[in-house]
């Protein structure tokens, strides 16, 4: 017995240093550990100026979490986009009845195309090694924009595991990333160049806005700048 005892004592501080010491040599990990710190998920998720005349984005809506928690704190005009239908369906089912929000069953890229995702929950990706393939249908930010005749974004939120990159690249090409307000974006590393894409994108970023708070690989706010 006291053998036993004995193994899961150093079982438990074996597991405890490994956690902990992941805050030091995982960016990733750390940036997690400061995001909870700082109630990001509660306050800094939050903290924007918006109304009931806003517009806000929200690209890979998931379930509905933080779509619904924005709802009920600003009311304002939401267009929610979620590619696997399952998910979809279940947004449906959470705001069908509100009409300041429109959902649509496809992810934003910069192509509209079909591709096929691994299905894995909030994790679901274009990128991902797993299997679990499903269907689904992307489109070009740009084009969407147009066809809808929205001409500026209060607030981006985008969560769309490894996609940002296209998205944002395109954003910045065509010149729309200067009309959206609020950026708050993640980004994921899916590829042995996941650190440059995002130091580069990030820089041509910053020619229109300023970062406001900057957890690598967990979230960061970029607002424009007065010109």
């Amino acid at each position: 017995m006291r053998q036993r005892l004995k193994n899961t004592f150093i079982y438990a501080i074996f597991f405890f240093l490994r956690k902990n010491l992941r805050i030091i040599y995982s960016t990733k990990s750390r940036s997690r550990f400061f995001w909870n710190l700082n109630k990001g998920d509660d306050v800094l998720s939050f903290d924007y100026k918006l109304n009931e005349d806003s517009v806000a984005f929200v690209v890979g809506a998931f379930e509905g979490d933080y779509l619904g928690k924005l709802n009920n704190r600003f009311k304002c005009k939401i267009y929610g986009f979620e590619p696997i239908e399952e998910y979809y369906y279940i947004l449906q089912n959470k705001f069908d009845k509100y009409l300041n929000i429109n959902l649509f069953n496809f992810g934003m890229s910069d192509k509209t195309e079909k591709v096929k995702f691994s299905k894995i929950g909030e994790s679901s990706s274009l990128y991902s090694n797993a299997s679990n393939l499903v269907e689904v249908d992307l489109k070009s930010i740009t084009e969407f924009l147009e066809e809808n005749k929205i001409n500026s974004i209060d607030l981006l939120y985008m969560n769309i595991e490894g996609g940002e990159y296209a998205v944002l690249q395109q954003l910045i090409d065509d010149e729309i990333i200067k009309s959206i307000k609020h950026l708050q974006v993640q980004y994921h590393n899916i590829d042995n160049d996941s650190i440059r894409k995002r130091k580069n994108i990030n820089k041509l970023i910053s020619k229109t806005h300023s970062r406001k708070f900057n957890y690598p690989f967990i979230w960061e706010r970029w607002d424009v700048k007065d010109f």
